[in-house]
């Protein structure tokens, strides 16, 4: 059994980054998706911000001739 273990391999190979040359495609990835997170939270905060807006008006609305 111990002779086996020699010959095994790991699924995930352990080497050290080479800061040197950075991997481009990541990178641009990794900020392209950053900015979309941000563009789709800042888009669904003025959403929420407009219907808050709107229901306000409502609740406010004093008209006799509304059913």
């Amino acid at each position: 059994p111990s002779a086996s273990l020699g010959f095994t391999r790991s699924a995930f190979a352990a080497s050290k980054p080479d800061y040197a040359k950075p991997n481009w495609l990541r990178v641009g990835l990794t900020f392209a998706t950053t900015a979309a997170l941000w563009a789709i939270l800042i888009k669904q905060h003025h959403d929420d911000v407009v219907e808050y807006e709107r229901r306000k008006q409502e609740r406010q609305h004093k008209c006799t001739e509304c059913p």
